[in-house]
């Protein structure tokens, strides 16, 4: 049997795609648009196709780069930033009191008679969320959710750590001024929009795990599975697989 890919290892071709996007983009910036008109089309295609392949030196730089990037930024902070919020950032802290209750397809009355009264608090809501997601992590919903999540929020923090050193490094080469502010509005963009993609995909996440909890019959313990304290882990540690 094949060995399963983690959700990180099935987004790697996106990231590196959206390397590659960012490597095109700087140098389309940085040339004059003379010399992008004069450019052999067909023969850039080629270029770049190579880049891509496995095995190649340039997939090989990008990957690395990649790895540098995302390893210099922690989850919690990639969270953060794609979210646009410092503290509590993941919808699993507001599963019960905001997320669950605005989706129409979520009874809150058969979470509740499962599971007590519900937590308030953003800690204690994002622990219950996670004991939760648990039984319903593999469902093909929560999977597509959560990788969908992940790799907006990668591309996202890899966006957000290129918008000042690269139209810096593109006013150095060019010294215009106007295109390199420019650049850095799209990079800009580039990364909210990133943001707003992640930010709804974690939501949806939270809503598929819930809806699914709130129509079907609690799954019972196995004999192997401790009842270990749920402050261990949360919902975070869940996004951030």
């Amino acid at each position: 049997m094949a060995e399963k890919k983690s959700l990180k290892d099935q987004n790697a071709w996106l990231i590196r795609a959206a390397m590659i996007a960012h490597i095109v983009a700087f140098a389309a910036v940085s040339m004059r648009p003379l010399q992008l008109l004069g450019t052999d089309t067909r023969g850039l295609m080629v270029k770049l196709q190579a880049a891509a392949l496995p095995g190649s030196a340039s997939l090989g730089l990008i990957v690395i780069a990649s790895l540098i990037l995302l390893g210099l930024v922690p989850s919690a902070l990639r969270d953060k930033l794609v979210h646009l919020r410092w503290s509590d950032p993941l919808p699993g802290c507001r599963a019960f009191t905001e997320v669950g209750p605005s989706a129409s397809h979520v009874n809150m009355s058969a979470i509740e008679n499962k599971h007590g009264p519900l937590p308030t608090a953003p800690s204690e809501q994002n622990q219950l969320f996670y004991r939760i997601y648990r039984d319903y992590r593999d469902d093909v919903g929560v999977l597509d959710a959560h990788r969908r999540y992940l790799a907006a929020r990668d591309i996202g923090t890899i966006t957000a750590m290129l918008v000042i050193p690269l139209p810096l490094l593109s006013w150095a080469i060019t010294r215009d001024g106007t295109r390199s502010v420019s650049y850095c509005a799209a990079l800009l963009v580039i990364y909210l929009l990133c943001a707003l993609a992640a930010k709804n995909y974690s939501r949806r996440m939270v809503e598929h795990v819930l809806a699914l909890a709130s129509s079907r019959r609690k799954k019972a313990p196995s004999p192997s599975e401790g009842r270990g304290p749920i402050h261990l882990k949360s919902a975070g540690a869940a996004l951030r697989e």
